[in-house]
């Protein structure tokens, strides 16, 4: 597995493969059917949604962590995180996405070029760090 998140009393991991097992207690656990075989590297819980992301520009959306939608990006994606009442996902090349819904996506202007390889939310400011150095924020 790669990551997991937390959210409406469930623990969700993603992996390759497209992966995906979901977990009321952190204990058992439970395979979902995903409707990718993509590689699957980070998942965020905001506003009753998960998304998950992948490096081959794979989107999946869950409002209860069980059943997925694919959407897809065309760019690729190394991390997702939710704040503010926005979900940001970030990966190769700096590229910078953001949804309030998980279905529409909308690509930021970037500063660097940088793989912006995790973005974090927390004391109203959205942080993302590229594999070179780079540190981004924006409230």
């Amino acid at each position: 597995m790669r990551n997991v998140g937390y959210g409406n009393g469930i623990f969700v991991a993603v992996g390759d493969n497209g992966t995906i097992l979901a977990s009321p207690d952190g204990l058992t656990w439970t395979q979902r059917t995903s409707p990718t075989r993509d590689r699957l590297w980070s998942v965020a819980y905001g506003n009753g949604l998960f998304v998950a992301v992948g490096p081959s520009g794979t989107i999946l959306t869950s409002r209860d962590g069980a059943r997925w939608t694919l959407q897809t990006s065309w760019f690729p994606l190394v991390s997702v995180t939710y704040g503010n009442g926005l979900f940001v996902a970030v990966g190769a090349r700096g590229t910078i996405l953001t949804s309030s819904d998980g279905a529409n996506w909308t690509k930021q202007t970037s500063p660097t070029d940088d793989l912006l390889i995790a973005v974090t939310y927390g004391n109203g400011i959205f942080v993302a760090v590229g594999r070179y150095g780079t540190i981004l924020t924006s409230p």
